[in-house]
């Protein structure tokens, strides 16, 4: 029921609202909605990575989680030691580490006798490096920024040329003459939706020319994407290992709700047949291939999809860091994302509590649920992330109404 642990002890830590922390100074920006309880929900996905810890790993989190957290991975078989990394509540983990520059690490209890062991970020960012160097770990197969700022961004996969990547735009002109009936204008550096608008009527045109025309000095990079309609969404992945060898891991079909990602699980048989006949996996190990060439090492996530016209559009985008799917899939488990009410700060123990007492908790090696994430339940809505584990019941039923009482 768990994923084998990593040959040496490793220290695992790392933001996954990584994208932003990418985006390049002076990019003319879409309009969107700054959400900042999507960002304190965001900080506390670092707890995902629990499930992907040996008995001898580290993990480094934002905040400290509910102590039945940690009781119940260790009772399902994933016993990392935890620490929380003091400083900003508001900065990613690795830019409270890097701080100070590696000046020592007075203050930081519990973190000074980590050296030698292995760096296991979520993503490389901007302050990876340093923190690295601070807590003396062991980063060499880690790879530059630049190259996960190349890969990550949609204007590297576009320039692949595959079926259905659309096109790069670089001024205003070029996005009206790219702009179609019906098409999809991408930021470079958006993730799960955000960043990305559909343009269907000139309205809608003149909307996104007024936004990219209030800071005129900046400079204009955009993806448009002919407007799909989606039979299957899923993403393959893989690992692009320290001398540039591609692993193959496979593929998760995902689970949306409208335009909302709600988790993934193991692709229907008809979509695998699919996908043989179109190579797909070819063309996907060709895709991790060339983020090879780029100098990318590490986890690597493919998002793909099939249209109702019967089209194979093999990349939507790369995501050059760990994921959510890619931890389902290390796991062999269903992964499944529920936005619930959230009544009181102990709901996470109660929902333990309930799924332990109706025999339905993924622990003492028994198929079931196992919440992957505490500090996401944060009152008054939160996100709550379970794995299912075997053949399972993934449905929670009256569990949600339970989180939403006071």
């Amino acid at each position: 029921m768990t994923t084998a642990p990593p040959a040496a002890a490793a220290v695992r830590f790392g933001s996954c609202d990584a994208e932003r922390r990418w985006r390049p100074s002076g990019l003319a920006q879409l309009p969107a909605l700054r959400d900042p309880r999507s960002e304190q929900l965001l900080r506390g996905m670092d707890e995902l990575q629990a499930v992907l810890c040996g008995p001898d790993d580290v993990l480094l989190t934002h905040r400290r989680p509910a102590a039945v957290f940690g009781e119940m991975m260790r009772a399902a078989g994933f016993g990392a030691r935890h620490l929380v990394v003091p400083g900003d509540p508001g900065l990613p983990v690795e830019d409270r580490l890097a701080a100070d520059g590696p000046r020592g690490l007075e203050g930081l209890a519990g973190l000074e006798d980590l050296e030698g062991l292995a760096a296991e970020p979520y993503a490389v960012l901007p302050g990876t490096a340093a923190a690295v160097e601070r807590l003396g770990l062991l980063g060499a197969a880690l790879p530059e920024l630049e190259a996960v700022r190349t890969v990550n961004s949609k204007t590297w996969s576009t320039r692949l040329g595959l079926p259905g990547s659309g096109q790069v735009v670089t001024s205003l002109d070029g996005l009206r003459q790219a702009a179609g009936d019906r098409c999809v204008v991408k930021d470079p550096y958006g993730v799960s939706g955000q960043g990305n608008i559909v343009v269907d009527s000139p309205t809608r045109l003149a909307m996104v020319e007024r936004a990219l025309g209030r800071c005129p000095e900046d400079r204009i990079e955009l993806v448009v994407q002919p407007l799909f309609e989606p039979a299957a969404d899923f993403a393959a992945h893989l690992t692009v290992g320290p001398d540039g060898e591609v692993v193959w891991h496979g593929i998760r079909q995902i689970v949306n709700e409208g335009h909302a990602y709600r988790g993934s699980t193991a692709p229907e048989p008809g979509l695998l047949r699919q996908l043989d006949r179109a190579s797909y996996r070819e063309c996907v190990e060709g895709v991790a291939r060339a983020a090879a060439e780029e100098g990318y090492r590490g986890p690597l996530s493919v998002d793909s999809m099939t249209t109702t016209a019967g089209e194979l559009i093999p990349v939507l985008e790369v995501n050059a860091r760990l994921s959510p799917g890619l931890i389902a899939q290390r796991l062999g488990v269903r992964l499944r994302l529920a936005s619930v009410r959230v009544g009181a700060e102990d709901c996470f123990d109660r929902l333990v509590d309930r799924l332990d007492r109706t025999d339905r908790l993924a622990t003492g090696g028994r198929d079931g649920i196992l919440p992957l994430a505490a500090s996401t339940l944060a009152p008054p809505r939160g996100w709550l992330f379970y794995a299912v584990f075997g053949e399972a019941d993934p449905e929670l039923g009256e569990i949600t109404e339970l989180l939403a009482a006071q």
